[in-house]
């Protein structure tokens, strides 16, 4: 029997050590050298493994640093609109909120135009770090107008937002608009969410609107990137 490519045969290698636990999720992978004597290859062959295995999603690279090992990706849609505690219990996950900061400051000049409200009115600004099974999955840069929740940091933060302000101000959550990009996390994000600086993230820009068309929220997020698949079903 012929045997595999040499590059198969180091996809295969390193897939079973990620797959059984031996390579765990974090772990820096070896040098495209250290692997090119291990094989007897070169380190072309050794980069066409890892691309595979990053477009496999079991790795990610950083430039300058090298390739680490992914861990399994968490689905969510994009087709509804839910918040990240619920998606989190759907998936039979127990999420978990930190609450990174709280500030009553002037909204910035794209946040007041979201939030359709003037630049000198005030608004809340909370940064929570989201979590299911106590690993840090998300930072949340969450911005609420004053006039609307007023008193709002008299409440516990750290439990679901939407919960909140839908029993304590009657607003509930009715459709929302968002953009997706690919980033780098900063080093802020990257301290919060046990992450190395420049990490593959996923930044979602958010405008929640209540049952009156009226937007109450608008939110930044980075998502870890080696922790969310976001799908989304097309109909005709």
């Amino acid at each position: 029997m012929k045997a595999a490519p040499k590059y198969l045969q180091i996809i295969n290698y390193y897939q079973k050590l990620i797959d059984s636990g031996k390579l765990a999720e974090g772990e820096q992978m070896p040098t495209e050298e250290a692997i090119g004597q291990l094989f007897n290859v070169s380190r072309i062959t050794v980069r066409q493994a890892l691309d595979c295995m990053a477009q496999n999603g079991y790795i990610y690279k950083i430039q300058g640093k090298g390739s680490f090992v992914s861990s399994q990706k968490t689905d969510m849609q994009l087709n509804h609109l839910s918040g990240f505690s619920d998606e989190m219990r759907a998936m039979g996950m127990t999420p978990s909120t930190l609450l990174a900061d709280k500030a009553l400051v002037l909204p910035s000049e794209s946040v007041a135009k979201a939030l359709r409200i003037e630049p000198n009115q005030k608004i809340y600004l909370l940064v929570r770090v989201r979590c299911a099974d106590g690993v840090p999955m998300a930072v949340e840069k969450v911005h609420i107008p004053f006039y609307r929740f007023a008193g709002l940091e008299e409440h516990d933060l750290s439990q679901s937002l939407y919960g909140l302000l839908k029993e304590e101000y009657g607003c509930e959550s009715y459709k929302a608009t968002q953009s997706i990009r690919a980033g780098a996390a900063s080093t802020f994000d990257a301290k919060l969410l046990k992450i190395p600086t420049g990490t593959p993230v996923l930044c979602i820009a958010r405008t929640t609107y209540s049952s009156d068309g009226v937007p109450f929220e608008y939110v930044d997020s980075v998502y870890r990137g080696d922790k969310y698949v976001f799908n989304v079903t097309l109909e005709k």
